[in-house]
């Protein structure tokens, strides 16, 4: 099983803890304590207890399937202003690895092709398997995108792990 950096969690915790009484009918007993305990940013927590939180996230929302790409994308702008702000004004290849690199410790997460209004990103080894956490990571790496100046970017996900592919494709591509 797959473990995730706290910085990753952070964000689905907060937004479970402002509504905590629907947070805790949602969550399985077990995860309970993510309402209570402190996350702490530099510890590994196991990446199917986010995926969790993540489901009990959207669940919150009216929509929320669209829930899983705005969470993504708020901590990419969470981590970009804070903790790991230098790697914005990385190369997008550098950066791809660096934030992946430091939040997770399964996969590898590549820019596979870069032109000048797409980049193509290819995740191979990654222990997760379900297309709605594919969705949070296709928030985070587009709004990476926006936050380095692209103009509108959105993303596409042609092959996922999570329907039988080999690996997780994401093109994020702008005007």
């Amino acid at each position: 099983m797959g473990k995730s950096k706290g910085t990753v969690f952070l964000k689905a915790v907060k937004v479970l803890r402002t509504r905590k009484a629907e947070a805790l009918a949602r969550l399985p007993h077990a995860l309970h304590h993510y309402l209570e305990d402190r996350i702490v940013v530099a510890s590994w927590y196991p990446e199917d207890d986010f995926y969790e939180l993540l489901c009990a996230c959207a669940s919150l929302f009216p929509g929320g399937d669209s829930a899983f790409e705005l969470l993504g994308a708020a901590t990419a702008r969470d981590h970009a202003e804070g903790m790991y702000a230098d790697t914005i004004k990385r190369d997008s290849a550098s950066r791809a690895r660096i934030m992946w690199k430091t939040q997770h410790d399964t996969g590898d997460f590549v820019l596979a092709h870069e032109t000048e209004n797409s980049a193509r990103y290819e995740l191979t080894g990654w222990s997760q398997t379900q297309p709605k956490y594919c969705r949070v990571v296709g928030g985070y790496f587009t709004e990476l995108h926006r936050l380095t100046g692209a103009d509108a970017p959105t993303c596409s996900h042609p092959v996922c792990r999570g329907v039988k592919g080999d690996r997780c494709v994401f093109v994020v591509s702008w005007l």
